[in-house]
């Protein structure tokens, strides 16, 4: 049975760590800027503004003995009495009291609105109820003993270096005074609750790990936002060098083998980035080179990585997340840039995306945060797509009834074969009219074909063709659309933000099919998906056929934070793999919803012993 002092332990742990860390350090020190130092008031009212809903459902899992100590917690925060003003009304006048205008109050509440919902909608690494709500208490626990021990120090360095009044400054020493019985009263209320539900010593330290780990304090105070916004000179972003890079080959076996006019496959051929930085971390980046959309192979990628790309990447160093991001959009023209000896490849977007991904996963991870930070989410869920392949008209009708029995309400059916026409009759017998359909030729057709296939295929109600000319064919695709009177989409025509302004400025499709290992990575999808909102272009966040859960979960975290997804697609995991590489199950479920990811890094965990095994090569490149 976990003691009251490895509860205790682990919360002075993460504590020390918060004032062992360089923005503690420079706030209470005075060496932020005024502006950081009103921004981590800020983050202050977004965190704990709605706080007394988390103490609630921690309230709610604990029906025992200790649940009175919560209660007595709770209504401290809801303001039990005339004299005791919740803690929410405090905020506010910390809000009020350091000149922070009414607009910006409101939206402030907005934003801790905002991360409730958000939260409520992100997978977490947890199975059960009972293990979410004991994250949450170690989680509230925690911050209790941490105020109670640094809110007179942070209090009088706001008074004293930051000029601020103490009556404004009164949560900071209401915690002061009040926490340090609610952190004794905490590991109580811990201990009972590890009792009652009967977790296992490993299982806590899992989830203590998991909740307590990676500063938890600096994420929720000093998240990459602020520090994006507000970086003192004094406290400037710690670079880190990357020590070696391994790329790892793939191959895993299909349940069933997937067909369309240019290519058929039974297995994936993903590639892997492992990245090992200065600092012993690691980060994980993947993608899926096509020779007939980009020109990359599996061995030009390999070999363009090893040669070109990890040179430039050992040559320099890396910031946090933000500075990483922004570094990586800097370099994004010059390390996609097809030499005149690699005539036959378009752009090397396929090895910048497993570089980039790689090193977004470790330098985040290293910051203690997620992709979705840099890309906060536009939606709380992605409805993914079924796709269908080329089939023989029964099994694809057969494909498509299980997808619909699964609620999947969107399907895509490949075409640019002499069995279209009964492939989508077959799969519109089987799933009726309540299921939209969408087509995808992959460029198989001449525009005058397509034109008269489209015309034959009308009566299936489609939704979009895609790719329905060769890839270069921008006059074609133009003419199918205006013939064809069904919206275009441009995939395999789209690769480069060039390729993005010219069928822009040619009218020749409706939708732009985005993915990221073509696109170069959330660099380069970024890049189009600008373009594609200002020129009112619907954008598909696409995958890569074999992808396994590092990609889609990178996928996911782009996809969620466009302001308009039109349709999405990927996220089949085990679906369709053998076996994926992740922990994290990222396959989608019924209906086709995927939820949030939003841990460390891409929010997925490798599992490094199954990589290994499924890899046919391994090469290692050091600095």
């Amino acid at each position: 049975m976990i003691s009251a002092e490895q509860i205790t332990q682990a919360f002075d742990d993460s504590t020390r760590e918060f004032r062992d860390s360089p923005e503690y350090q420079s706030l209470v020190t005075g060496n932020a800027s005024a502006e950081a130092a009103r921004e981590f008031i800020r983050n202050v009212f977004r965190t704990h503004y709605l706080s007394s809903h988390i103490v609630a459902l921690c309230f709610a899992s604990l029906p025992s003995d200790a649940a009175l100590l919560l209660k007595e917690n709770l209504l401290e925060e809801m303001g039990r009495s005339e004299e005791e003003k919740p803690h929410a009304a405090l905020l506010l006048e910390l809000a009020r009291g350091i000149g922070l205008p009414e607009d910006e109050i409101d939206q402030l509440i907005a934003d801790a609105r905002r991360r409730i919902a958000t939260f409520c909608a992100v997978r977490l690494p947890v199975a059960t109820l009972r293990e979410l709500c004991l994250s949450l208490l170690l989680e509230t626990m925690s911050f209790e003993f941490m105020l109670s021990r640094c809110s007179s120090e942070i209090a009088g360095a706001l008074s004293k270096r930051y000029g601020y009044s103490k009556p404004a400054l009164r949560w900071f020493e209401l915690h002061s005074e009040v926490d340090i019985r609610h952190a004794e009263e905490g590991v109580i209320v811990v201990q009972d609750y590890l009792a009652f539900h009967q977790i296992a010593d490993e299982l806590f330290d899992r989830i203590a790990r998991f909740t307590l780990g990676d500063n938890l304090f600096v994420r929720h105070y000093f998240p990459p936002a602020s520090r994006q916004r507000s970086r003192s000179k004094a406290s400037p972003a710690k670079a880190r060098h990357v020590d070696s890079m391994t790329i790892y080959q793939l191959r895993i076996p299909f349940h069933q083998s997937f067909r369309h006019a240019l290519q058929s496959r039974e297995e994936s051929d993903a590639v892997i980035v492992k990245i090992t930085g200065s600092d012993g971390r690691t980060g994980f980046g993947e993608s899926l080179p096509r020779s007939y959309v980009t020109g990359e192979t599996t061995e030009s990628m390999v070999t363009h990585i090893r040669e070109r790309l990890a040179p430039k990447i050992f040559s320099d160093s890396f910031a946090a997340g933000w500075e990483t991001l922004e570094y990586l959009q800097a370099v994004l023209s010059q390390w996609t840039r097809s030499d005149k000896e690699d005539s036959s490849v378009i752009a090397w977007n396929a090895a910048f995306c497993a570089v980039e991904l790689a090193l977004l996963d470790w330098s985040l991870r290293a910051d203690h945060c997620a992709l979705a930070d840099l890309l906060p989410p536009h939606r709380f869920e992605i409805g993914y797509s079924g796709v269908i392949s080329a089939d023989a008209p029964a099994d694809a009708a057969a494909l498509a009834e299980r997808m619909a029995r699964l609620g999947l309400r969107q399907i895509k059916v490949k075409v640019g074969t002499a069995d279209d026409f009964a492939r989508l009759e077959a799969v519109r017998n089987a799933v009726g009219d309540k299921v939209e359909l969408r087509a995808d030729a992959n460029g198989a057709w001449s525009a005058q074909e397509a034109i008269e296939s489209l015309q034959r295929l009308a009566k299936f109600k489609l939704q979009s063709i895609e790719q329905p000319v060769r890839a270069c064919d921008l006059n074609g695709m133009k003419q199918v659309r205006d013939e064809s009177r069904i919206p275009v989409m441009a995939d395999e025509s789209l690769i480069t933000p060039e390729q993005a302004r010219k069928l822009i400025a040619s009218s020749a499709c409706d939708y732009f099919n985005i993915r990221l290992s073509k696109c170069g990575g959330i660099a380069g999808s970024l890049a189009i998906a600008k373009l594609a909102q200002e020129a009112g272009i619907e954008i598909q966040v696409g995958a890569q056929v074999g992808e396994t859960g590092i990609l889609s979960a990178a996928g996911r975290t782009f996809a969620a934070q466009l302001p308009a997804l039109a349709f999405a697609e990927g996220s089949f995991g085990t679906w369709l793999l053998a076996e994926d590489v992740t922990f994290e199950n990222v396959a989608f479920g019924f209906g086709g919803r995927a939820p949030l990811l939003r841990t460390r890094g891409l929010s997925v965990t490798v599992k490094e012993d199954v990589l290994e095994r499924l890899a046919i090569s391994k090469s290692e490149v050091r600095r």
